[in-house]
């Protein structure tokens, strides 16, 4: 890997501390922009929450990343009801906005609310059109590969005191990029339909560095297909 300068390493921290500032504010996308395409906007409940699963795909021929997201329900004509506005954790950057979309890609993005749901509520996802805050060009993306363990302490099937089971995934940074606030998910299908889904924001992953996380997974795994998203947030 090649060894980063003083100026990149400054660059990735300032990105990463604009993004908590940014988590700071409350963000209400009222409008969607024309950057990506809601393809998908689903729901898993499990032990008192409720996860959003959200498919987007991006048909430009460059990456995007950072765009703001909105989440909510709305029951019959009545007005819509934001859920991930603000959060008072730390990094809760991405609970309010995309990680990256690749070029002609897709994006299954995970979000988890114990808010109580109104009945018959339908949930509405809205992406906006621009990066917030802005963000370097990003070119070629580092790979972050990910994969469920089996047979270890928290794999999926053993239940927490939330409800939700525990999914022990092993990371590795394929590339000499550090990343921060990486972003993690989980989905399971069956017959084309969302039986399970979680996410995970990891503070730190180094370059070529490894580590081992347990992701809590609302759902049930039973006889579905499971997938594993990592997405990296710094490019350069």
């Amino acid at each position: 890997a090649a060894c980063s300068t003083t100026q990149q390493e400054a660059a990735r921290l300032q990105l990463n501390s604009a993004r908590i500032r940014a988590s700071e504010v409350p963000t209400r996308v009222t409008l969607p922009g024309h950057a990506v395409r809601v393809a998908r906007v689903a729901l898993v409940t499990g032990g008192g929450q409720t996860a959003f699963i959200v498919r987007v795909h991006n048909p430009a021929q460059r990456p995007v990343s950072d765009l703001p997201i909105s989440v909510g329900v709305r029951v019959g004509s009545k007005p819509l009801v934001y859920l991930n506005a603000q959060s008072p954790q730390e990094l809760s950057y991405f609970d309010a906005h995309l990680p990256v979309v690749a070029a002609g890609g897709t994006l299954t993005w995970v979000y988890t609310t114990d808010r109580h749901l109104p009945a018959h509520a339908r949930p509405i996802a809205i992406v906006g059109g621009q990066p917030n805050p802005a963000v370097p060009p990003v070119g070629q993306l580092p790979v972050i590969r990910a994969g469920a363990l089996t047979g270890t302490p928290g794999t999926a099937g053993s239940e927490s005191s939330s409800g939700a089971s525990k999914l022990a995934i092993a990371l590795h940074n394929l590339s000499g990029v550090p990343q921060y606030q990486l972003q993690v998910y989980a989905f399971a299908q069956t017959a084309g339909r969302y039986v399970a889904a979680g996410g995970i924001t990891v503070a730190h992953l180094g370059s070529q560095g490894s580590k081992t996380l347990h992701l809590g997974l609302l759902g049930s795994l039973d006889h579905a297909r499971l997938q594993i998203e990592a997405l990296p947030t710094i490019f350069q």
